[in-house]
């Protein structure tokens, strides 16, 4: 399975907030990802939100070879409800990098780190690149298109504030505002 058909899955939805655990649940039923577990930790900086890891383990069950994928989403245990909302759904979304976007060794996060803290595309260094477009991927599936047409409606009616929206969302008011006013566009750059 793939981004785009989880994004497909939840494009109809209108009602909100979407639950972090239905995603959650989409990805342990329709990819090799089964066992996905959330710890929140303490955040040595501020410019920590979430992490990503995962690793293969053996099975235990008889005549069966594969391993376990085990699935760990790391996010700050101090960040409001909106951003651990975000940051778990961004970080879950890593189950569809490919190898070349994946950091998996530890120069590999000493090069990650400093990428995604400073924005700094122009050392174009891949996974970077797809970190710092993971809170969009996660707002594809958070507010989902049907539901971003409604909202944009009411903003453009003059009915709600962005606020209002990212209250009733349960995610922060500057990344729904970015997805309200610029996800169209975004949405193009996303599934490529």
């Amino acid at each position: 399975m793939t981004f785009r058909t989880l994004a497909v899955h939840f494009s109809s939805i209108e009602e909100l907030p979407i639950s972090v655990d239905s995603i959650l649940d989409w990805i342990r039923d329709n990819t090799d990802h089964k066992i996905v577990n959330l710890h929140p930790v303490e955040r040595g900086h501020k410019a920590f939100r979430g992490s990503f890891r995962r690793y293969a383990k053996p099975s235990l069950k008889p005549y069966n070879q594969d391993p376990e994928i085990i699935t760990e989403i790391l996010y700050g245990e101090d960040m409001d409800d909106d951003w651990k909302r975000l940051v778990i759904v961004k970080e879950a979304l890593h189950v569809f990098d490919s190898s070349p976007e994946c950091v998996n060794t530890p120069d590999g996060v000493r090069m990650l780190i400093p990428a995604v803290i400073h924005r700094d595309l122009q050392a174009s260094f891949l996974p970077a690149e797809i970190d710092h477009l993971g809170a969009f991927k996660a707002l594809v599936v958070l507010i989902p298109k049907a539901a971003r047409t409604k909202l944009q409606a009411s903003i453009e009616a003059g009915d709600r504030s962005i606020e209002e929206i990212a209250r009733y969302c349960r995610l922060p008011d500057s990344y729904v505002d970015i997805w309200l006013r610029f996800g169209d566009k975004l949405e193009d750059v996303l599934y490529k």
